[in-house]
């Protein structure tokens, strides 16, 4: 009774210490953020645009970037950052304009963008790239 107690308890041990894997798939000291903070020269086209945007980090959340001045339309725009990927959901960016679309971080220099822009009556498809 005794060995069997043992080695049921031993069988336990072993399941439990088996299922208790460490999860490395990603870097826990990576701050997806801290790659795209920082002042931004944008070319955006089709509207053959050039101007700045100014990335900081959302004091509120920090997995979210704010974007000054995104578009050109002197808002700030609300992205959410997952590894290299920028979702920026529906929202005013200024100068009644909504906009939404997604952003990829491609090296340390070049960011780029596809997004709708929209002022209520027309919806324009733009594509910005952002280097530094």
């Amino acid at each position: 009774w005794k060995n069997a107690m043992l080695a049921i308890s031993l069988a336990l041990y072993l399941t439990l210490i088996g299922s208790c894997q460490i999860d490395d798939t990603g870097d826990p000291g990576t701050d997806d953020v801290a790659k795209l903070l920082g002042t931004w020269s944008v070319s955006d086209q089709p509207a053959r645009l050039n101007y700045q945007v100014v990335i900081q980090r959302d004091p509120a959340y920090e997995n979210q970037i704010l974007l000054q001045n995104f578009a050109d339309a002197g808002g700030t725009a609300l992205g959410i950052v997952s590894g290299n990927s920028i979702v920026i959901d529906k929202q005013p960016v200024g100068g009644d304009y909504n906009c939404q679309g997604t952003g990829n971080y491609e090296k340390s220099n070049r960011l780029s963008f596809e997004f709708d822009l929209d002022d209520g009556i027309d919806s324009e498809a733009r594509v910005a790239i952002y280097s530094r």
